[in-house]
């Protein structure tokens, strides 16, 4: 008599449990139970015990339906919150609280939790995110060797602009010789239309011992366009005018200064969770003597570490090239490792 009354218990506690869960029915037949959390850009978004958070494309579900009450958004703008289901047929039906709506699923554009935030607000807000990286080696022995680098970046992104500033710092010896003497200072603001077609503005303050530099600013501004503009990948190319301004380290070399000409290339590739690729191209000549150019290319390879979004490893090479100067080399390479802490 106890065992069939366990049994029995057991058996209605289940029954509970799939009759209070949202259920998705796949075109091939199979049937998912557990809570519909999001339906967002053609993907429903399904929170279950069994397999964790499920993405599954909307063309490839027959139906679904939710046992609690859901937020709908139609592609016209409509809002209803109620329970919904949807036939095999593409109908969809709310049942609010003053009656039922009966729409096609087609013109779904969005569904949330009650309490949560519309999906197309959350794109559409800007977000700061802070970036701190930092680069540390040495050397003990034949050879003293020792570099510091460390960066700050921080943003106030949003789907069409961007507000970025930046510090960079750079110290490095080696058998008591100074290798490395740099800092580095950016603001800049982008702003896109509708059409992909925007303006920028940037202005960057430099000290570089080890390249004669004791001070330069650079400003610019102009027209960029996006070229790629998607969730895995984004191509700018920007095109403008500046002044650069420097006052060189030697006593007896004059200060340069001039107005200039500014082209630039920046690309970036995410392959799904796993990496992130980044590309840069800057070139900017006087526009007095296009012979008195700076270049400079970045390309750096970024992987999470663990399953987190906090801890990051970026691989890089940085090339800067300047025509004209009084230091040994016209061409700086520089690869380096950096571990990022990075946070919002």
């Amino acid at each position: 008599m106890t065992h069939k009354l366990i049994s029995a218990l057991i058996v209605a506690s289940l029954a509970t449990v799939s009759a209070n869960a949202d259920t998705v029915t796949t075109k091939d037949g199979s049937t998912l139970n557990g809570t519909i959390t999001l339906i967002d850009k053609g993907e429903i978004h399904i929170d279950t015990t069994y397999a964790g958070k499920l993405t599954l494309r909307q063309d490839e579900v027959a139906t679904f339906e939710t046992e609690a009450s859901v937020v709908v958004r139609l592609d016209n703008g409509t809002q209803m919150a109620g329970p919904v289901s949807a036939t095999s047929k593409g109908k969809l039906k709310i049942h609010g609280e003053d009656g039922v709506l009966e729409t096609n699923t087609s013109k779904i554009g969005a569904s949330w939790a009650p309490g949560a935030v519309d999906p197309e607000i959350v794109r559409n807000s800007r977000k700061w995110k802070y970036d701190l990286a930092l680069n540390l080696s040495g050397k003990n022995g034949n050879t003293d060797k020792f570099h510091l680098g460390t960066e700050i970046d921080v943003r106030l992104k949003g789907p069409d602009d961007e507000l970025r500033f930046g510090f960079e710092y750079e110290q490095g010896e080696e058998n008591d010789n100074k290798t490395d003497d740099r800092a580095f200072g950016r603001i800049g603001y982008e702003r896109f239309n509708p059409k992909n077609v925007g303006w920028y503005l940037h202005n960057a303050l430099e000290t570089d011992k080890i390249s004669d530099i004791n001070m330069r600013s650079t400003t610019g501004g102009g027209a960029s366009y996006r070229v790629i503009n998607n969730d895995a990948q984004t191509l700018i190319v920007r095109g403008g005018l500046g002044y650069r301004f420097t006052d060189f380290e030697t006593e007896d070399r004059e200060d340069d200064s001039s107005a200039t000409f500014e082209t630039s290339l920046e690309h970036s590739y995410q392959y799904k969770d796993f990496c992130w690729l980044e590309n840069k191209l800057y070139y900017s000549p006087a526009l007095d003597d296009f012979a008195n150019y700076r270049a400079i290319h970045d390309s750096s390879l970024k992987i999470p570490v663990g399953n987190g979004e906090s801890f990051w490893i970026r691989m890089g090479i940085k090339n800067e090239y300047e025509s004209q100067t009084s230091a040994e080399e016209k061409l700086d390479t520089s690869y380096y490792t950096q571990l990022i802490y990075s946070w919002k």
